[in-house]
């Protein structure tokens, strides 16, 4: 049964990431965890090995997105095993102009790290003034 509660290390780690602090939300990662992009457009990153990857490709992203809070969240299973369903308000790092993201996160973790996040997301798609 679907809830709207995100294990507190995870949440932590998304907060961070919100406010800026990569290494916030690295510190939720394995050392050796692998990040997937399965529907990633031609020519885009698809795979990130390792923290130090995940920290290069963040730093490019940075400059075109200030990440934002999360809504509409469902979250499937519990332990080391999760489907997370969300939306993202984000805003463009240049114009200020928001928009969301659709995502479904598959996240294996131990020990309260993730191992493997295989990230399902949508194209940005605008949003209005009532979002």
């Amino acid at each position: 049964m679907p809830t709207d509660e995100i294990p507190s290390w995870l949440v932590s780690a998304m907060v961070g990431l919100a406010g800026g602090d990569v290494d916030a939300w690295l510190d939720a990662f394995a050392e050796d965890a692998v990040h997937e992009f399965p529907f990633a457009a031609p020519g885009a990153v698809r795979r990130l090995e390792g923290k130090e990857a995940m920290r290069a490709h963040l730093a490019q992203v940075a400059g075109g997105i200030r990440f934002g809070s999360l809504h509409d969240v469902r979250v499937h299973g519990s332990g080391d095993d999760l489907v997370i369903e969300a939306e993202g308000h984000h805003e463009d790092a240049a114009t200020g102009t928001p928009f969301g993201l659709r995502y479904v996160w598959i996240i294996t973790s131990r020990e309260r790290r993730i191992t493997l996040l295989r990230d399902y997301m949508g194209p940005r798609e605008p949003l209005g003034e009532e979002s």
